[in-house]
């Protein structure tokens, strides 16, 4: 077996070497099994190493052993992981599981020993080194103030191994460990530590270390970030001052900004408001600005700003102070409203508010009465109008008109909304009721569940005469009336009154009647093809009462006209022309098939086949059947009953049933291509091979040339169908080609390959008779022999035999193996050397030939299959002199 260049260094020897010891050394019992294991049929299987440490994308062994003393016993390794190399031996098996990118993967080892099969398990940890350890840069840090450390591990695992600990100097700040991490795979590492800035913090180096510890059964493996070093500085604030920090507004005040540090290292000012606006800046220990202010400024924050850089890092710095401006008064909407409303009833007071400095004094007035701005008052009418309200502080006064709403609930009289009013239906009217209140209330009123709004023309009609429930609602309440209304109306018609549709049954006697609604009440006569019928007098029905009525009701106000519809009823008729007695239906076509009948009402048409009915008349249509089907027309009045025959034919249909796509035939024998059709009437199937016109649908002897690709088609009245049918012809096969590579005779130490080719279907397997020899090498699925360094035991008589399931076909060559003359005279020159020694091999030999089948320790991996493989795996007995076995290095 090749060693494995990249794990271990092993030889083949060295490996079968180290894995029998392995092996030994986890079955220390192995001995006790050999006597009482054979009777009891128990054993142990274990896994070495238990719990392995790999790297990500490495490699490692797995050794699998058993105690078990079946011969046949072999060993098997289960993962999901890739299996490149294999070694075994007795009770034993060695496996090398190579590219291992899984974060966690397991594999099971098994035998099977006596019908009984035991396993054991091992847990693979897959560590990945981290990438990279890196640091995040460190700002300039001022005393006192916190600052995160952060240290990022890219690309670990496993992380719950993994240890990160921050250091200043020697000084251990901070450790961070990740025993409850639950994911196995490889990921990033993120640990922040917050530490305050000392001034003694200054020169010192921050680092980083990470450390995955996989021991007792892997490595310990530590990596360190890049050094930081801190820079730590104190700096003083600078101070501001306003002059004067109090002024009226439109006078001038000077800003100044100085800084007490004595010696800047590089010092710039700047003096700003605090919304961000930057009035004056400058690289000088006192700044100062000018400017005149404004009302807006009263209050305003005013900053001084030291920036310092240090080592490409910049420092900030602030102090602040506020301006006061005096300013005579102002108001505005926000703050003093110039419109109130309040509501009659409830409390209130006039709020009026006045911006200034010194803060104003507000007053108000109505009609010269002076409002009290402080008590709360009931409000009722009388207070709706203007006041004026005067702001005063020791600058001056501004005047502001305010007015006040007072709104009230609503009210109804009897002059707005009359209890009793008389309508004409068609008239317009501008609703019933109006109300009094503030804001305008919402009048409405309810009859019968509707309602009606006022402010809105309504066309009067028969419905409005009735009682009304108005209401008249605002926001502050609502009042309510009863109204009484009476509506007169023209003549007036309806289905209650008067029926627009009758139906009677022909030969009984009915009464028709018809009346109408209407103030006076009118009189009503009716019409039917220009003769007039007074309606409440009975009349026997014939199918002549049936038609049109028109009925006209009359009054002082006008008239109405109504018609109305009589529908005499019969019973069913069917005849041959609204239900033939015989169709034809053809399948996957549109149904045809009707069955009607006349009849009022409508006759219900179903059409009965087999106990299962079909609703015709409900556009259901009848299956296609062949046979008769029992149809029945039937409505209220009585039922008429017909048969009808129906006979269904279909188009061609083929199928892998009917027509098999694929069909083997044998060559010599007489077939006709198996394919027929389904279909009413019955098609006619032809077939004709693709790119030929020839017909091949009648018995006929086969050959080879039948092979290929037949168009099938089945034709009837009603359609054609196509269906493609593949032809493989099939035949014994026949030796074409038996060559023998070099010149006969074949020389003794040449190779020479012999090559037997046949052509046959299917493809033939080929098997061989040749001298027995231990030379022999087959190739080319056993289609080629080759011989190498031939010797006499080669000469003989090779012969091929080509096989398939229809027949086989033997052909032989003979050949002869000559020593060249110069090998003669050497081997008469060494036989007499050979007498001297073969004393003292005869021992050995006989050692040999002891022992040939009794070792079973050789990796007989690749030699299995060979007839010396089976006699040293003890499956047959050995005859002939066995000495060794040729094995192929893996």
């Amino acid at each position: 077996m090749a060693a494995s260049e990249e794990d271990d260094g092993f030889g083949d020897g060295e490996r079968l070497d180290f894995l029998n010891e392995r092996h030994a050394v986890h079955n220390p019992h192995l001995e006790d099994y050999k006597t009482a294991g054979a009777e009891q049929h128990t054993f142990d299987v274990t896994i070495w190493p238990k719990n392995p440490v790999v790297v990500h994308g490495g490699s490692l062994w797995l050794n699998c052993s058993a105690s078990c003393q079946e011969t046949d016993a072999r060993g098997s390794l289960e993962t999901s992981l890739i299996k490149e190399k294999r070694d075994n031996g007795t009770g034993w098996a060695a496996f090398q599981l190579v590219n291992i990118t899984e974060w966690a993967p397991t594999a099971q080892c098994s035998f099977s020993c006596y019908g009984k099969h035991r396993s054991a398990h091992a847990n693979i940890t897959v560590y990945q080194i981290p990438e990279q350890v890196v640091l995040d840069p460190l700002p300039m840090m001022e005393v006192g103030e916190e600052y995160n450390l952060t240290c990022r591990v890219f690309s670990v695992a496993p992380i719950q191994n993994f240890t990160v600990t921050l250091h200043k100097g020697k000084e251990e700040l901070y450790v961070k460990t990740f025993e409850d991490h639950g994911d196995n795979a490889a990921s990033d590492v993120v640990v922040t530590h917050t530490t305050a800035a000392r001034q003694d913090d200054h020169g010192e180096e921050v680092t980083c270390h990470a450390a995955l510890d996989l021991r007792p059964e892997g490595p310990f493996l530590e990596k360190a970030s890049f050094p930081k070093v801190l820079k730590v500085f104190g700096f003083p604030e600078p101070s501001l001052k306003i002059l004067p920090s109090q002024t009226l507004v439109n006078d001038s005040v000077t800003i100044i900004c100085n800084s007490s540090d004595t010696q800047p290292p590089d010092i710039s000012l700047q003096i700003k408001i605090a919304s961000g606006r930057t009035l004056v800046s400058g690289n000088q220990l006192s700044l100062q600005s000018t400017l005149i202010v404004e009302k807006e400024d009263n209050g305003r924050e005013f900053i001084c700003e030291a920036e310092w850089v240090i080592g490409g890092e910049t420092i900030l710095k602030q102090t602040s102070a506020n301006l006061t401006v005096f300013y005579v008064p102002e108001m505005d909407e926000s703050i003093c409203p110039s419109n109130h409303t309040w509501v009659e009833g409830t409390h209130q007071t006039l709020h009026c508010l006045a911006k200034g400095n010194p803060k104003p004094t507000v007053a108000c007035s109505k009609e010269g009465v002076a409002h009290n701005m402080e008590k709360e008052t009931q409000v009722n009418r009388t207070q709706t109008g203007v006041y004026n309200c005067t702001a005063t502080n020791e600058l001056g006064s501004i005047t502001r008109t305010v007015t006040i709403y007072v709104e009230y609930g609503p009210q109804l009289s009897e002059s707005d909304c009359p209890s009793n009013q008389t309508w004409v239906e068609g008239s317009q009217l501008d609703f019933i009721c109006q109300a009094h209140g503030v804001p305008v209330p919402d009048v409405s009123c309810v009859k019968d569940g509707k309602v009606y709004i006022s402010n809105k023309l309504q066309n009067v009609t028969q419905s409005h005469a009735g009682v009304y429930h108005c209401n008249a609602t605002n926001a502050h309440g609502s009042s309510s009336k009863m109204v009484t209304s009476r509506v007169e109306y023209g003549p007036e018609m309806n289905d209650l009154s008067c029926p627009h549709s009758w139906i009677w049954k022909s030969g009984t006697e009915q009464m028709f009647t018809c009346s109408a609604g209407g103030d006076p009440e009118p009189t009503i006569e009716c019409i039917k093809d220009g003769v007039t019928y007074s309606p409440g007098h009975l009349q026997s029905v014939t199918r002549d009462s049936a038609g049109t009525y028109f009925c006209t009701a009359t009054n002082v106000h006008g008239s109405s006209t109504r018609v109305v519809s009589i529908q005499v009823e019969y019973k069913p008729e069917m005849d041959e022309s609204s239900c033939p007695s015989n169709w034809i239906l053809v399948e996957g076509a549109l149904p045809s098939f009707t069955c009607k009948a006349e009849g009022i009402p409508p006759p219900e048409v179903t059409c009965t086949k087999d106990g299962i009915t079909y609703y015709l008349s409900q556009g259901q249509g009848i299956p296609l059947y062949n046979g008769t089907f029992w149809c029945n027309a039937t409505n209220r009045l009585g039922i008429a009953a017909k048969a009808v025959v129906v006979a269904v034919e279909t188009k061609p249909k083929m199928d892998e049933s009917s027509c098999p796509s694929n069909q083997t035939l044998l060559e010599g024998t007489l077939h006709s291509l198996a394919c027929e059709a389904n279909g009413t009437p019955t098609p006619l199937v032809i077939c004709a091979k693709e790119g030929g016109i020839e017909e091949f649908y009648r018995e006929r002897n086969v050959s080879r040339n039948d092979s290929g690709i037949y168009q099938c088609k089945a034709t009837n009245g009603h359609g054609t169908e196509r269906w493609l049918v593949n032809v493989q012809v099939e035949y014994r096969p026949v030796i074409s080609i038996l060559a023998v590579s070099g010149t006969l005779p074949i020389r003794r130490g040449e190779n020479f390959t012999i090559t037997c080719q046949a052509d046959g279907s299917p493809a033939a397997s080929y098997s061989w008779k040749v001298p027995q020899a231990s030379n022999l090498n087959y190739g080319g699925n056993n289609s080629t022999v080759t011989v190498a360094s031939a010797d006499g035991q080669n000469s003989g008589v090779y012969e091929c035999t080509a096989s398939n399931k229809h027949g086989q076909q033997h052909s032989q060559v003979e050949i002869k193996v000559e020593d060249h003359w110069l090998y003669i005279i050497a081997v008469i020159a060494i036989a007499a050397a050979t007498m001297l020694v073969l004393g003292g091999m005869a021992g050995v030999i006989y050692y040999l030939k002891s022992t040939a089948c009794k070792k079973g320790e050789y990796n007989v991996r690749d030699a299995e299959n060979s007839t010396e493989a089976t006699c040293l795996n003890r499956e047959r007995t050995c005859d002939g002199d066995i000495y060794g076995i040729q094995l192929t290095r893996t």
